[in-house]
């Protein structure tokens, strides 16, 4: 009996992989034969061998990095950056150009929360939100500086964001929330006739503040839902998420950070309470979908999810189509040490060794200076796909 397996259903096309299938478990004890062979097009490679037909069980284990640039992939990963870009710009802007307009049609008086009734309004407490939401983005920053897949967080964090605000633009159009400051009269501008040179002036002026208002005489309505949560969540999953084994215990700063940050938005009057709610809601729930998309093993696996069905999961699979399916390894390697080794080279110094990473490894391993990544897929007979056996 005869089986195979396409390997692109495992990994992606544009990798090259050392592929290992071990039939020592096929069920024939005078067949014990071991095979190998390095496959450059993995649309195209596959296995085949013999062995008895019950009890197969077989497992393929893949070693690899993705092949030497050529034009076609450059060309992709700049339509990538480029589109993820755009998508937060665009998404960006039309939070601001909301707010510019519904400004002068949101009423001035507050609408009743529960902390608020419990906890006057704390000015102070803004400025403590404020310097929480820096603090998640420097730990995020600080994440990107060592991660050795830096690039691959960037994209993912930069597309759950900008998701979050294209989300966040539509729900401040659908419902305008009056502020919740116990003098809204004196913290909101005052409202005028709705005019192109209005509108475009507070567009400008909200673009090049990067979203921030003054604490006085500021454009109102920017409510439902939470931008500070969002900014704050999303970061700190990311931390918490993509930290080597080593140095886990940093992802504690960014929870607390969050944890505070969404108080002080609260009880400073910034926001609702239900704005942080939801955004805390929303914002997990896009970056866990995200990565558990990401997570599945199988590229063939990801389009028969559920997942798949969610249109932004189609986006997802195109930005991750050159990513091994499965998590990454969290692993240092900082940008100085590869420019230096790169100089030493030069000189006739020190030889780089490309290490190869495991995919259970997640230790703080500075000697690393090549992306590879490893899948170990094990499928018995029972499963639906056809296996080299």
């Amino acid at each position: 009996m005869v089986k195979t397996v396409e390997f692109c259903e495992i990994v992606p096309r544009n990798f090259q992989y050392s592929i290992e299938t071990d039939d020592s478990l096929c069920g024939d004890e005078t067949t014990n034969t071991s095979h190998h062979q390095s496959v450059t097009s993995m649309g195209s490679g596959s296995k085949r061998g013999g062995g008895a037909s019950n009890g197969i069980s077989t497992v393929i284990s893949a070693r690899g990095a993705p092949s030497p640039d050529n034009d076609g992939e450059r060309t992709s990963k700049w339509l990538k950056a480029i589109f993820l870009f755009f998508f937060l710009l665009i998404s960006g802007m039309s939070n601001w150009a909301v707010i510019a307009y519904t400004h002068d049609y949101v009423p001035r008086t507050p609408l009743p929360d529960i902390v608020f009734s419990l906890v006057g309004e704390q000015r102070w407490a803004s400025s403590l939100g404020d310097a929480c939401v820096a603090l998640c983005i420097i730990l995020l920053g600080g994440l990107l500086l060592i991660h050795q897949h830096r690039g691959t967080v960037l994209k993912r964090v930069v597309f759950c964001a900008a998701t979050l605000y294209a989300m966040r633009s539509i729900t401040l159009a659908a419902t305008q929330l009056p502020s919740g400051y116990t003098d809204n009269k004196g913290r909101c501008r005052d409202q005028v006739a709705s005019k192109p040179s209005v509108f475009f002036g507070r567009l400008f002026e909200q673009t090049i503040r990067i979203g921030f208002q003054s604490k006085d005489q500021m454009l109102c309505g920017d409510l439902l839902f939470s931008g500070h949560t969002l900014v704050m969540v999303t970061c700190s999953l990311a931390v918490a998420y993509y930290l080597p084994k080593s140095i886990k215990p940093l992802q504690w700063i960014a929870h607390v950070s969050c944890f505070i940050g969404m108080i002080c938005m609260i009880i400073s009057r910034t926001h609702y309470t239900i704005d942080v709610i939801i955004a805390y809601w929303l914002s997990n729930m896009v970056f866990r979908i995200y990565h558990a998309y990401c997570e599945l093993d199988m590229c063939l696996e990801r389009h028969k999810s559920i997942l798949y069905s969610w249109w932004p999961c189609r986006i997802i699979d195109w930005l991750e189509q050159d990513i091994v399916p499965g998590r990454l390894d969290n692993r240092c390697s900082f940008p100085w040490r590869r420019l230096t080794r790169g100089i030493n080279r030069e000189r006739g110094g020190a030889n780089g060794e490309a290490v190869s990473s495991d995919s259970s490894s997640t230790t703080c391993d500075t000697n690393a200076t090549t992306h590879h990544h490893q899948k170990h897929v094990s499928i018995s007979s029972s499963s639906t796909y056809p296996l080299p056996c």
